[in-house]
């Protein structure tokens, strides 16, 4: 199977019905179980001695060689390997990135690849950050490559955006080379300005990324309680109409414009396309992979199954099954893990079916997995206060201690207490800019100067609560569009300004900025040696040198300008109006200002992070926090198979984060949402071997065979089957299956669900 014929494998299977199987959610939930399970035979092992490489490479680059010499033989084979289709299984933990890095080193290097030729994509700017500063180090005694041999490197979003700057076509579709990027909540702004200025009847608004995937996807506008079809398809030409008249694309428009140039003309055919974490790929981004594709092109994706855990995004987890049914293609592995310790890796291995020698250990057994029954958050978020200060006493650093949740709301608790306890805590999450509310303007400032159609950043400019001078909303649109009717501009911001000066004659100030906006390209263009924009907008006039917070406001914004000074210095190339509008697309792409290269410093103290946000993170003490049932695996009211196995993954994907120490919580009380009594089901998984189980109050393990005893005892004395039990939730059902572990009732109307026998949340009626 071609990557053609994986891309329409991928298609008719992406959109399954998600009916709830009962009977096939227990099966994964009781027991391991991975669809995409790669058997052992397929895979092409390491021939054993790739010594003849080296006196070769040590000739040409000696600093390659000595870092080649530390692989293992599964590596090597990865970084030597010549096939032109490869996908490498590589297993938590085993290397990945040093692999993807080394082999572009050495294609360079020992085989004559130009940077400038392979297409390296990845998933998220810090991985695409990394590849590039790990490429950097080796050019100790020569000239390092610039940002334009690298300008294939990045993101899929960032190399779309580059192809669409270099496609001769892009004019055909109404666009120029400058256009500017909407990220996600500049798109719902831009959206919801069109459903207000055109008085259009759009239902679930609140829910509208969800309606445009679903129509975009299988072209489905009904959506919740909807009888008829609503203005959605009126609101998505006015959308498609006002991007191209405007010179603006959103995240999505980057990959599907792409994707339809690059299907007319192929304007680049790389050697060399590369893609990391190849199992979050969606079928778009499928897509865009077979129109880089040419003959001449080698292939060599880099993922693990194991980690599959974007569904909602749009990936899935058959991704390994199909390709692998592409006889062409060369199936390699990775399987040593060199993070995780012994005990607690083989814990986590016990939520997969893999064969014996799929993921193997090279660390010392270490500790056992801890799972801890803590009353509620509160008491558990105070045994950590006690716990962190333990582990830093004997000499943890905090950065090495990480809080994982299943979902963000879990983890404002324990944000609060830390505070208040004096324990130095970090969230981290993707920050919105929108969160920093001088950086936001600042972002909507530069935009309107450098796009004077953008009418969003426009608005948001001027109806700033804390720096604007006009109130948002409906009447001001209304009020703005009948104004300017019949007259003629050159461009939004210039009708924005006239009618400032005409119908808020007061805000004198804020008249002034849009002028001076007006006249930023000319400003910018000039280049004067001692450039100042801070003092060009006078930025000091709205953020009130008066305010509690304007220090703080300046000195972020002096940072964030000068990001953007030695960013458009470095990629200076002619034009600095073009420039300036790359680096703000950057910006945009990125969520942030810090656009140079650089993995982003995040400050010491104990990361408090959701479970996505962990994934390619390690630490040496790791805490799962609020495991029960109903938050691992976190319910839905319509939970499919694919689901729950999903869940699954990421429960091993929260175990693997750790180095030394794993400990899982529970909660007697649990304040989350959905959650029922008990820990997670999930955890039946794991032998009661490689388990300590504690509770708040008590420091020693429970000895394991009064522990099981215990279990045994209560299981097989209360839960029989044809029993009639309640539930708080689901109500009165029956026991239909029971033994030492798990216990299955069905509910009537709820379906069958399952429980942890000790811990189920039922009583006899």
């Amino acid at each position: 199977m071609s990557l053609k014929g994986l891309h329409r494998k991928f298609k008719n299977t992406e959109f399954e019905g998600n009916e709830f199987d009962p009977i096939a959610a227990f099966e994964s939930e009781g027991t391991p179980e991975n669809p995409h399970h790669i058997p052992m035979d397929r895979f092409s092992e390491p021939s054993g001695d790739y010594s003849q490489f080296f006196e070769k490479i040590k000739s040409i680059h000696t600093k390659l060689a000595i870092a080649l010499k530390k692989l293992n033989n599964y590596q090597l084979q990865a970084v030597f390997s010549d096939d032109k289709k490869v996908l490498l299984s590589a297993m938590v933990g085993s290397g990945k990135t040093t692999v993807l890095t080394h082999k572009v080193l050495y294609l360079h290097f020992i085989k004559g690849v130009p940077l400038s030729q392979m297409a390296v994509l990845t998933f998220t700017n810090k991985a695409a950050r990394e590849i590039k500063e790990r490429i950097l180090s080796f050019y100790e005694n020569s000239t390092p490559p610039d940002n334009n041999e690298l300008r294939y490197f990045g993101t899929f979003h960032s190399v779309a955006r580059q192809l669409l700057k270099e496609h001769s076509n892009l004019s055909e579709l109404g666009f120029t080379p400058t256009f500017s990027i909407m990220d996600q909540e500049a798109k719902e702004d831009f959206l919801q300005r069109l459903i207000l200025s055109h008085e259009l009847d759009v239902k679930y608004r609140n829910k509208l990324d969800k309606r445009l995937k679903l129509y975009r996807n299988e072209k489905q506008i009904l959506y919740g309680n909807m009888k008829k079809p609503d203005d959605l398809d009126q609101l998505l030409k006015l959308s498609r109409e006002e991007k191209q008249a405007n010179n603006l694309m959103d995240f999505d428009d980057l990959i599907s414009v792409a994707n339809w140039l690059l299907n007319q003309q192929k304007t680049f055919l790389p050697n060399w396309i590369i893609v990391d974490e190849f199992q979050d790929c969606n079928n778009e981004q499928l897509e865009f992979i077979r129109y880089l594709n040419g003959i001449q092109t080698h292939f060599f994706a880099v993922g693990d199954p194991n980690q599959s855990i974007y569904a909602w995004r749009g990936s899935t987890s058959k991704i390994f099954k199909n390709y692998i049914e592409d006889s062409s293609c060369k199936i390699m592995r990775l399987p040593f893990n060199y993070r995780t310790s012994g005990q607690i890796l083989n814990a986590a291995s016990c939520l997969l079916q893999e064969d014996e020698n799929a993921l193997q250990a090279t660390r010392s057994e270490g500790k056992k997995l801890i799972i801890r029954n803590h009353f509620d958050d509160h008491q558990e978020a105070y045994y950590y206060v006690q716990k962190f200060k333990e582990l830093y006493g004997k000499g943890a650093a905090w950065e090495e201690i990480a809080i994982l949740f299943r979902t963000r709301q879990q983890i404002t608790i324990f944000e609060s207490i830390f505070q208040l306890e004096g324990i130095p805590c970090e969230v981290v999450s993707k920050t919105s800019l929108r969160e920093q509310i001088a950086l936001f303007w600042l972002q909507k400032l530069l935009l309107s100067g450098l796009h004077p159609n953008d009418m969003d950043s426009i608005l948001q400019v001027f109806t700033s609560s804390d720096f604007g001078c006009l109130n948002a909303g409906k009447r001001l649109l209304t009020t703005f569009n009948k104004f300017t009717e019949g007259k003629k501009f050159e461009s939004k911001l210039e009708a924005f300004s006239y009618f400032l000066s005409v119908k808020h004659k007061k805000h004198n100030q804020h008249i002034e900025l849009s002028q001076k906006l007006l006249g930023l390209p000319d400003y910018l263009c000039s280049k004067k040696e001692n450039q100042d924009l801070y003092n060009y907008l006078s930025l000091d006039v709205f953020l009130k040198p008066t305010s509690i917070n304007y220090q703080e406001y300046v000195s972020d914004i002096k940072i964030a300008l000068k990001e953007l000074d030695h960013y458009t210095s470095k990629n200076y190339f002619g034009d600095w109006l073009e420039i300036y509008q790359a680096a703000m697309s950057q910006v945009n792409l990125e969520g942030h200002f810090q656009i140079n290269n650089g993995i982003q410093k995040i400050s010491n103290g104990v990361r408090l992070l959701t479970i996505h946000a962990a994934k390619g993170l390690e630490f040496d003490y790791v805490f799962l926090s609020g495991a029960n049932s109903g938050i691992i695996p976190l319910e839905r009211k319509k939970a499919s198979h694919d689901h729950l196995k999903e869940e699954k993954r990421l429960l091993f994907v929260a175990l693997t984060r750790a180095r030394n120490h794993m400990e899982i919580s529970w909660h007697t009380q649990s304040n989350a949402w959905n959650a029922q009594d008990g820990p997670s089901y999930f955890l039946n998984s794991i032998p009661s071997s490689l388990i300590e189980k504690l509770s708040p109050s008590v420091d020693a393990p429970i000895p394991k065979h009064e522990e099981e005893i215990k279990i045994e005892s209560k299981a097989s004395l209360k839960w029989q089957i044809g029993t009639k039990v309640k539930h708080p939730k689901y109500g009165t059902g029956e026991i239909i299956s029971a033994n030492t572990q798990d216990v299955i009732c069905d509910f009537g109307k709820f379906g069958e669900k399952s429980f942890a026998s000790a811990w189920a949340p039922l009583v006899k009626v």
